[in-house]
């Protein structure tokens, strides 16, 4: 049988780990933020995708031989299986998302998983493009010339685009990794 102390002691614990009603509502702002970022970078990773097949079919458009078609309607298949199978795991990384005390700390985790699996994304389907693309331009550069406008244009604009892109996603990760170390580590104890 439990002492009057060990039901004191229990019931001021119970009562420590309750949330001012004020602590309450802060947290489910930030839940809905954590969702609305989700989201976010769902939408992100589907622009990312379309871009990139964007890119690839006006290379199509113009593509030199048989082998640059092919390589291209590979590539893009490339990018679309790609962009579903980070779809499928994402779908099951905020599924677990639930109404829960924890369901900030939950929503972060999963918004730092889907940041990171955004710049994986990325990252895929930036070099999928410039393996169609480093013969296209090859090919396209000794067919169409050297001309500076269609150079910027076809070969360093879109290079450029790339390379900032994959640069950002390199700070999204970095930062979303940190963050959810941060969320993994146990708090410190009080003293």
């Amino acid at each position: 049988m439990t002492t009057v102390n060990d039901w004191e002691q229990w019931e001021a614990t119970w009562r420590a780990e309750r949330l001012s009603p004020s602590a309450l509502d802060d947290l489910l702002a930030r839940t809905r933020r954590a969702r609305r970022g989700v989201a976010f970078v769902r939408l992100l990773s589907l622009s990312v995708v379309v871009a990139a097949l964007g890119v690839v079919g006006a290379a199509l458009w113009h593509a030199g031989n048989q082998f640059e078609a092919a390589l291209g309607l590979v590539v893009a298949g490339g990018i679309a299986g790609v962009w579903w199978f980070n779809r499928t795991n994402d779908r099951r990384a905020v599924a677990g998302v639930g109404a829960t005390p924890d369901d900030y700390i939950a929503a972060r985790r999963a918004l730092c998983v889907r940041q990171a699996r955004f710049a994986h994304l990325t990252w895929l389907v930036v070099a999928l493009d410039l393996v169609f693309l480093l013969p296209w331009w090859k090919g396209g550069v000794a067919i169409h010339g050297f001309g500076f406008t269609r150079l910027l244009l076809t070969v360093w604009g879109p290079l450029a685009g790339m390379l900032a892109i994959v640069l950002w996603t390199v700070q999204v990760r970095r930062r979303a990794l940190t963050e959810l170390d941060d969320l993994t580590r146990p708090a410190a104890p009080d003293v």
